[in-house]
């Protein structure tokens, strides 16, 4: 559906990138891809231009090697063809897509979060309820009832296009059980929001977000073991969980009525770019577009959850993989879109100051992507604040030295809780119901 919505190129392919060492880097160049984790570094998830000598100096400290693109920065000096070397062997067969068509201007905000948090909650919440209610109807073999998720599934939709930062927010400091029926909600939230950033129609975004909702709804005829299993599978395991596509295209084709956009999302959303993907090993363009934004959603869901061996992920660290998985798993321009969407320090993310304080970030800047608005939340040993201390790096530049930024801390190992601050920081509630709003 969304092959009108194409141009001719992408913005570079990555057989343009070059392995180079740290010691051979010049001003100008164009770094795509480092040889350590984004998040461990103070460098934008995405690539950058190396403007200044200390850029060189700093990236030398953090990279024994990197990759450049010699087609947006300059090249080196002896440039050898047979140095070029791309991040593996596999993306020489990787199909370069056709471009989306990008219109990040088709949705304005209208709505702050402070004004829209209340009520994207509650509707969020109702949403949790209702697929819950269908989760437990596939397990008893009852009839599933898809009319009940309208009402709170458009609801959502308004207010992602109201201010999807809020959603964001709210999945960010949200700590939820990532394997229960709630991580299809929130793969759903996700793809909507990359939806909205590109500008995505109103009716093709309805259909992207019930498709990723019940995409994995086959889940629930599995055994609790697969559903629940953390890390890989063994090779029974997972041909069993293949089978979960199958089974929610059997439970779909009950529901003659459903948007047939709907369905194809759900066969292809775990097809992948590189066609090592299931059921069928789709690659590049063969996978329908709206699937596309399933398959990142749905990606981007699991690196954040506590069903990985390591436990729990933080939204910086998360970025930082996907954006590894990108031209194998996924196009490159739907990354950069969604990394472009979150920014390197999404909205809810905690990250760990050079003072060794805890700061969970409030607010991305759009122009200095590395100085966002942030609240601190404990003192150098970790002792959780009273009174969390607001900071805006942006326009505060004592504090950009000695309260830089240093990575995203192991979640699962700090003593501070994203959900604790949900609505800390929207204000003081005034009113009750419909009537309420915040100061």
């Amino acid at each position: 559906m969304l092959a009108a919505m194409a141009t001719p190129e992408s913005p570079y392919s990555s057989t343009r990138l070059l392995k180079l060492e740290s010691r051979d880097l010049l001003l100008g160049m164009y770094i795509a891809e480092l040889d350590c984790n984004w998040s461990t570094t103070p460098f934008p998830v995405g690539g950058f231009h190396l403007r200044k000598a200390d850029d060189i100096q700093i990236l030398q400290k953090f990279c024994k090697f990197v990759f450049i693109d010699t087609n947006q920065g300059v090249p080196p000096r002896a440039l050898n063809k047979h140095q070029l070397t791309i991040l593996n062997t596999a993306r020489k067969a990787v199909p370069v897509p056709a471009a989306l068509k990008i219109d990040r201007g088709a949705y304005a905000e209208t709505k702050t979060i402070k004004q829209s948090i209340d009520k994207a909650y509650e509707i969020y919440l109702e949403l949790q309820n209702c697929f819950h209610s269908i989760t437990l109807a596939v397990k008893n073999g009852d009839s599933l009832k898809l009319t009940t998720l309208t009402k709170p599934m458009e609801a959502m939709i308004d207010c992602i296009i109201a201010n999807p930062q809020t959603l964001i927010w709210l999945l960010n400091t949200d700590q939820s059980n990532a394997r229960s029926s709630n991580y299809c909600v929130r793969a759903a939230i996700w793809a909507t929001v990359l939806a909205r950033q590109i500008g995505m129609n109103r009716n093709q975004i309805s259909v992207l977000f019930l498709g990723t909702l019940l995409a994995d709804i086959g889940m629930y005829l599995l055994p609790e073991k697969l559903i629940n299993k953390r890390g890989a599978f063994r090779k029974k395991e997972f041909l069993a969980y293949r089978k979960h596509v199958e089974f929610g295209l059997e439970l779909l084709a009950q529901h003659k009525d459903l948007d047939d956009r709907v369905i194809t999302i759900m066969h292809c959303h775990h097809e992948r770019h590189d066609g090592r993907g299931f059921p069928r090993r789709l690659r590049g363009e063969q996978i329908p577009a709206l699937a596309r934004f399933a398959n990142l959603a749905y990606c981007y869901e699991r690196l954040l959850g506590s069903n990985l061996p390591g436990g729990q992920c933080s939204p910086a660290k998360a970025m930082s993989k996907l954006y590894k998985q990108r031209v194998l798993k996924f196009p490159e321009q739907l990354v950069s879109e969604f990394i472009h969407l979150l920014g390197m320090y999404p909205v809810g993310t905690v990250l760990q100051l050079a003072t060794k304080e805890l700061a969970i970030v409030l607010l991305q800047n759009a122009v200095e992507r590395l100085f966002p608005r942030v609240a601190v939340l404990t003192s150098a040993d970790c002792t959780v604040l009273q009174e969390p201390k607001i900071l805006d790096l942006v326009n505060d530049k004592q504090a950009q030295e000695s309260r830089a930024i240093i990575g995203a801390p192991d979640v699962n190992r700090i003593n501070v809780k994203p959900s604790d601050y949900t609505f800390r920081f929207a204000g003081k509630k005034m009113g009750l119901g419909p009537l309420s709003f915040r100061l």
